[in-house]
């Protein structure tokens, strides 16, 4: 049977609140409320313009930020919904300004579940990209600083579309299409030292991934630039 407009327009709409409905229940069944001050200092980080830094993805569709011919790749583990995490990041773009974006390193981004609901800022923020090709690293940013400076809630993904200029109803209906997070949670299982995010893994020539006893913990940008300087 065809509908008429009317009615697609009408099962759209119904698809859409049934959507928003199971994203409430499932953060406040999860009762998850990271509180963090807005005025620690030491959440806030430089702005970086990721269209002048090479993106690709890796063949299970990890995400991958910087020079392909680099010769050291920092995999990094994370969850937007860890508070260790957030506070980790002004460290992250240290090294991808001063490693990444010189093109002496590349970084890979794997998403890390550590509770109930972090399933949902993951596809928020790969549905960005979906939506909007070459954007998942302003949208990274974007629900870091987001979920850093208050409580991840049921308001959280409308403040998250406003701040991309994505159609809030746009990344509401891709979310059952953005599964990397599956992926990379099935991905860190392989790694017997990793005991939680974040945490830094690395790649030389594009090899496996290994452990590096100088990025253990949250490694700094000191640390970093060893790694790639033991690899030249």
């Amino acid at each position: 049977m065809t509908l008429s407009p009317k009615r697609k327009n009408d099962s759209k709409s119904n698809q859409m609140v049934i959507l928003v409905g199971i994203l409430i229940v499932a953060i406040i069944a999860a009762g998850v409320f990271i509180f963090i001050s807005t005025n620690d200092t030491s959440l806030s980080t430089a702005d970086i313009d990721y269209s002048e830094i090479p993106q690709s993805r890796t063949e299970d569709g990890a995400f991958v930020l910087g020079n392909e011919d680099a010769p050291v790749t920092f995999v990094v583990f994370e969850d937007f919904l860890c508070p260790h995490c957030q506070a980790y990041q002004p460290d992250v773009h240290d090294m991808i300004q001063q490693l990444v974006a010189t093109g002496q390193a590349k970084m890979e981004f794997r998403m890390v579940q550590t509770n109930q609901v972090s399933y949902i800022p993951f596809s928020l923020v790969e549905c960005a990209d979906i939506l909007e090709p070459g954007s998942f690293w302003d949208a990274h940013d974007t629900m870091f600083e987001l979920a850093a400076a208050r409580s991840f809630n049921e308001n959280t993904p409308r403040q998250f579309a406003e701040k991309m200029d994505i159609p809030y109803g746009d990344l509401l209906s891709c979310q059952p299409d953005a599964t990397q997070y599956q992926v990379d949670g099935q991905f860190v299982q392989r790694f017997d030292w990793f005991s939680g995010t974040p945490a830094v893994g690395v790649r030389l020539n594009d090899g496996p991934v290994q452990q590096n006893p100088l990025l253990a913990g949250r490694p700094t940008v000191a640390q970093f630039q060893q790694v790639v300087a033991a690899a030249q």
